[in-house]
């Protein structure tokens, strides 16, 4: 708990070393703020490193262009017309998927119709027009039927009796 006092503490000295370095570049600072700077400028590096970066910042910041101004109208009708032509770009990807959805579904269910390739008309009939036949074992069942009070015999998957197709 000591250490995130202290961390704290730290980052707040350090913040008001920076504030006093940016009065000291613009010319604010008492005699004895300068004084102060001075001294941590002659015995501390890193104090002396963050002063040359804010020194070149405040002499690149003047002579940065200020864009030109634009009337607020004319800055409201180009994001504006911005906004509307993202919209109008979501709509067409939007309807262009629905309608490609559309065709897709209606050609799958027109070559169902047509087609001779269909599953469930396959399943129906049967091409050869021969009768299928028909096992059915009441007399001699496959397996022994348990009688009441039995115990079921069951047999192992792998049994010829169980994949006997």
């Amino acid at each position: 708990m000591t250490d995130n006092f202290d961390e704290e503490r730290s980052g707040a000295v350090l913040d008001e070393r920076f504030e006093l370095l940016s009065a000291y570049l613009d010319g604010e600072v008492t005699t004895p703020e300068r004084q102060q700077v001075e001294t941590w400028l002659a015995n501390d590096r890193a104090f002396q490193h963050q002063y040359q970066q804010l020194k070149q910042i405040h002499q690149v910041f003047p002579r940065l262009t200020v864009p030109s101004s634009q009337s607020t109208n004319a800055l409201a009708t180009g994001v504006f017309a911005k906004l509307d032509r993202q919209r109008n770009r979501k709509l067409v990807m939007i309807g262009g998927g629905a309608i490609a959805a559309t065709a897709i579904a209606a050609m799958t269910w027109l070559s169902g119709l047509l087609g001779d390739n269909n599953p469930q008309m396959q399943f129906a009939t049967n091409k050869a027009n021969t009768p299928a036949p028909m096992m059915v074992a009441l007399n001699d069942p496959i397996l022994a039927m348990p009688v009441k009070g039995e115990q079921a015999i069951e047999l192992p998957m792998s049994s010829p009796e169980v994949n006997a197709d």
